[in-house]
């Protein structure tokens, strides 16, 4: 038996030759021996990197496991957080509509208590509308009406208050006032040929007169004393070129002796609104106004409700 092997600090190829059995056997033992103890520190070396995996492996497992226990209490904790802010949520929200409600309540009690006052405090001044009182007692009675108005305008909850029953109230209230025929209907302040009986300059008779004269110019402007619809806009016999404008509650002016109507029949028109021009025209003898307030188809003193 040959052995060979190469030195590495020395070239060429070494031999060295093995000729007794039993040194072969020997030499043989060896090797394998050698191969044996190779092959088990390999095998040795496989075991504990796999030992060592696997325990590196039980110990990610347990972390995933760990942080997957974390989460989970997480997630629970969480999900009763979100039970206990619904139920205040809906706690809340009943409260929120108890409270809206509450506040419903209170408003239109508050309304109610407002309306009524106002309603009752009407019935004292009731006699506008019905002409019964005196020319002082009347203006008394519009001066309070525009003081309730103000109460009532002070009353409402804001501003923009457009629904309320408050609101409602105060628009009827101007609207009533805004049609009781109180505007003095022309820039003149001279009056003569007062409400009454008179010596007429055109019969040369005393007859009743029914309205109330006011000077001025021809052509100058004719305003009508309230809101109200145009009933009549044409010529009338003695009155000539004459506008009669329906107030409602019972209130009916007329404008008469006009030198031009400005306004047609069904007409509506503003307190205040310019509706015609100062003329002579029909029994008159000079350029005037003659100006009636009647109150249920009856004529009444002007006076009693125009303002200066």
């Amino acid at each position: 038996m040959s052995v060979m092997y190469i030195p590495h600090n020395k070239g060429g190829v070494k031999t060295i030759r093995i000729n007794h059995y039993r040194t072969t056997l020997l030499t043989a033992f060896a090797f394998m021996l050698v191969a044996l103890l190779i092959l088990t520190g390999y095998t040795l070396s496989v075991v504990k990197q796999n030992k060592e995996m696997k325990i590196q492996h039980t110990n990610e497992l347990n972390a995933i496991l760990s942080e997957k226990e974390q989460l989970e209490a997480l997630i629970a904790k969480q999900a009763k957080e979100l039970a206990e802010n619904a139920e205040i949520i809906n706690t809340l929200e009943s409260v929120k509509t108890i409270s809206a409600e509450a506040v419903a309540n209170y408003k239109e009690q508050y309304e109610d208590m407002v309306v009524s006052y106002i309603d009752n405090d009407l019935k004292n001044i009731g006699t506008v509308s019905r002409g019964n009182k005196s020319s002082s007692s009347f203006k008394e009675d519009v001066a309070e009406l525009r003081t309730l108005i103000s109460v009532v305008e002070s009353a409402k909850l804001s501003e923009d208050d457009a629904t309320s029953k408050i609101a409602r109230k105060a628009e009827q209230l101007n609207n009533y006032l805004e049609a009781l025929p109180t505007y003095w209907p022309v820039d003149s302040r001279a009056t003569f040929s007062g409400f009454g009986m008179r010596f007429h300059p055109i019969y040369k008779r005393y007859r009743m007169h029914e309205g109330l004269d006011m000077g001025g110019t021809k052509g100058d402007p004719v305003y009508a004393a309230g809101k109200g619809k145009v009933i009549h806009a044409g010529w009338n016999g003695g009155y000539g070129n004459l506008i009669i404008i329906d107030h409602g509650n019972g209130f009916k002016t007329y404008y008469g002796h006009l030198n031009k109507i400005l306004v047609k029949e069904g007409q509506s028109v503003s307190k205040g609104e310019k509706i015609g021009l100062i003329g002579s025209t029909g029994l008159s003898t000079s350029s005037h106004l003659h100006f009636e307030v009647r109150l249920n188809d009856k004529p009444t003193d002007p006076l009693y409700y125009i303002e200066p």
